[in-house]
């Protein structure tokens, strides 16, 4: 599969490199925000660079679209894309509002083109296996969780755009989305409601760096999710289910199970790089999707509905009050 990437920042280079451990795929193309920038990458990790992302989906040497471009070119390019029918692996979030997230899931249902969208965690080891756990029923239903995502904001990786909300920024989108993911897939069931708190507290932006959010899943259950991005603290990404006759507690690289008042690690096997195995992983489902129909982990509807529960949440916030989904 010869992938073109739109987008030449510092994911997409972790994109590259985990395709560089796959047989049969390659990076043919790239574009950037500028050539020159699409030229360095390109020079480092193959392909050609080109001026514009339409210049790039109609080049017959690549088969496969990645997009880890700033946020708020996501559903544009992602249109794009589908427009021209080759597979796409969408970095989350989709889009920075409802509309054009449902747009382009709707445009990829409409003509038939795989669109992956790049929620990590359902790939790392401890949460892949929390879910084959609960998937077998030897706990009994999920009741009840809670998912972190703490960690320093101002990494050397932010710019300006991560700064502002309108452009896609924030601590939630960027981040604490994967929290509220990891819960939503683990607990097994439709999320009917949301109330949060959303504000700015320790930078100076204008975009979240702390949320909290409660959660009422179809079926009685209910989680609680933070995203917090600190400017001094300890990092935290962890996510417990309770469930009818046990609980989990899980990261990426590790899982214990809960029962008799005790807590037992359960065996993983780690790869030597956590976040090359799991992009490489969604490749393999992506392609795997495109050449027989098989539906990757992460599925277009799956991802419709966290990034419906993160809109909804925003509202919760604005509004001070509960916001119902799925009536």
């Amino acid at each position: 599969m010869r992938v073109g990437i739109l987008g030449a920042g510092w994911w997409a280079e972790q994109h590259a490199q985990a395709l560089a451990t796959l047989e049969g795929f390659a990076v043919t193309g790239v574009t950037s925000g500028s050539l020159e920038s699409a030229t360095a990458f390109a020079a480092q990790y193959g392909g050609s660079a080109y001026r514009t992302a339409g210049e790039l989906l109609v080049a017959p040497d690549v088969d496969a679209v990645l997009i880890t471009a700033p946020h708020e070119y996501h559903a544009p390019l992602a249109l794009q894309a589908i427009a021209s029918g080759k597979p796409l692996l969408l970095e989350k979030p989709v889009a920075t509002n409802a509309e054009d997230t449902h747009a382009v899931l709707n445009a990829a249902r409409a003509v038939g083109v795989p669109c992956l969208v790049g929620f990590t965690s359902h790939y790392f080891p401890g949460f892949s296996r929390a879910k084959q756990i609960i998937d077998s029923g030897e706990l009994g239903r999920p009741l009840s969780g809670q998912s972190v995502f703490q960690k320093r904001w101002m990494e050397a990786n932010r710019r300006d755009w991560h700064l502002n909300r309108e452009r896609g920024g924030g601590m939630l989108l960027t981040a604490g989305i994967h929290a509220l993911d990891r819960l939503m897939w683990l607990m097994d069931a439709p999320v009917q409601a949301v109330s949060a708190v959303i504000g700015t507290h320790l930078h100076d932006q204008q975009a979240d760096d702390l949320a909290s959010l409660f959660l009422r899943f179809a079926g009685g259950g209910a989680g609680m999710v933070g995203s917090y991005g600190y400017a001094q603290g300890g990092p935290i990404n962890a996510t417990t289910i309770l469930c009818e006759a046990g609980s989990l507690r899980v990261t990426p690289d590790s899982l214990e199970t809960g029962q008799e008042d005790r807590w037992t690690a359960v065996p993983l096997i780690l790869p030597d790089n956590l976040t090359l195995a799991a992009l490489a992983q969604e490749w393999l489902e992506l392609r795997a999707w495109a050449e027989s129909g098989q539906l990757p982990r992460v599925t277009p509807e799956f991802a419709g509905s966290v990034m419906d529960v993160v809109f909804a949440a925003e509202e919760s916030a604005r509004q001070e009050r509960e916001i119902r989904l799925n009536p």
